[in-house]
C-alpha cells in the first residue's frame, strides 16, 4: 500500500489513474450508453412527491438527468470495466441508488450476478417496473428515523441476475443486519456525503462480514472533511483487510458532461 511514515504517523499516498487500458474503458462506454437508452425518463413524478429527499436529486440534476451524455468515461465506465476485468460474478451493493441510473447499467452489463441496493427512498417506480418482484419482507423503522413508512427488502430477478433493494435508513443498524451472510466484492457508496456516515457504513459492513476476502469499494464525492474520513478507514483498517490498491481521481458522474467532474476515492483488497 502506499503508505510514507514520517514522525506524524502513515501519510497516504493516492494514485490518479487506474491501470484500465483505453480499450477496457471504451468496451464499457458503449454497453452503457445502450442501457440509458433504454429509459426514456428516469423521473417519476409522484414517488418524487412522497420521497424524503427528492432522490438525492437537486433540481440541477433533474434538469440534466435525461439528457443523453458524450462517451467521456463516467465513474459508471470505470466500475463497469473495474469489476469486468476483476470479477467472473459480481456481487455489487450500491449504498445510495438515487433513481437507479448508475445502478441500472451495471445491473444490464453483468450476468449470474447479486446486485443490492441501499436506500432511504422507495425503489425508483421506472427501475423497478424493469424488473420481476419475487419475495418481500417489511419491518418498522426506528421512531427517530426522518423516514417515517416501514422498512422493507425486496427481492427481485432480472435477466438471470439476482437483486435486492434495501429500503431503509442508512443509520437504521437493524436494516444492515439483514445484509448479513452477503460478501461483497464491489461496493459503490454515494448516498449520505457525510465524513460520520461514510465511516459509519464501513464500520456496518465491517460488523456484519459483509466484505469478501477480494474487494473493491469506491466512494464519491470526496470533498473536504470526507476525504479526511476516506484515509481514516485505510489507516484503521489496513491490518485487517490488507488494503493493496488507494486511488483518486477526478471523473464525469452519472449525467456526464452536464455537470462538473466528482472527487472518486478507491481502495481494494488486491493488487490490480
Amino acid at each position: 500500500m502506499n503508505f510514507i511514515k514520517n514522525i506524524f504517523g502513515p501519510k497516504i499516498i493516492a494514485g490518479n489513474q487506474i491501470p484500465i487500458s483505453e480499450n477496457e474503458l471504451n468496451l464499457s462506454i458503449l454497453p452503457n450508453r445502450e442501457s440509458l437508452d433504454q429509459i426514456e425518463n428516469w423521473i417519476d413524478e409522484e414517488a418524487f412527491q412522497k420521497s424524503w429527499f427528492k432522490y438525492g436529486v437537486p433540481d440541477f440534476i433533474k434538469a440534466e438527468i435525461n439528457k443523453k451524455i458524450n462517451n467521456r468515461p463516467t465513474y459508471t465506465d470505470l466500475m463497469l470495466a473495474i469489476s469486468r476485468k476483476y470479477f467472473q460474478k459480481l456481487n455489487y451493493l450500491e449504498i445510495g441508488v438515487s433513481v437507479g441510473k448508475n445502478f441500472f447499467q451495471l445491473l444490464n452489463a453483468h450476468i449470474e450476478s447479486d446486485f443490492t441496493g441501499f436506500d432511504i427512498e422507495n425503489i425508483n417506480p421506472v427501475l423497478e417496473r424493469k424488473m420481476e418482484l419475487t419475495a418481500k419482507e417489511e419491518w418498522k423503522t426506528p421512531p427517530g428515523s426522518i423516514k417515517k413508512s416501514p422498512s422493507y427488502l425486496n427481492a427481485y430477478s432480472y435477466k438471470g441476475n439476482a437483486v435486492k433493494y434495501l429500503c431503509a435508513d442508512v443509520w437504521d443498524e437493524n436494516s444492515w443486519s439483514k445484509l448479513e451472510g452477503n460478501k461483497y466484492n464491489f461496493i459503490f457508496s454515494d448516498a449520505l456525503h457525510s465524513p460520520e456516515a461514510i465511516l459509519f457504513e464501513f464500520r456496518m459492513l465491517v460488523k456484519y462480514k459483509l466484505l469478501d476476502k477480494y474487494f473493491i469499494i469506491v466512494w464519491d464525492d470526496l470533498v473536504g472533511k470526507m476525504k479526511n474520513s476516506f484515509y481514516s478507514i485505510i489507516r484503521k483498517y489496513n491490518e485487517a483487510y490488507s488494503i493493496k490498491e488507494i486511488y483518486l481521481l477526478e471523473i464525469n458522474g452519472w449525467v456526464g458532461e452536464h455537470e462538473k467532474a466528482h472527487s472518486v476515492g478507491i481502495i481494494s483488497s488486491f493488487d490490480f
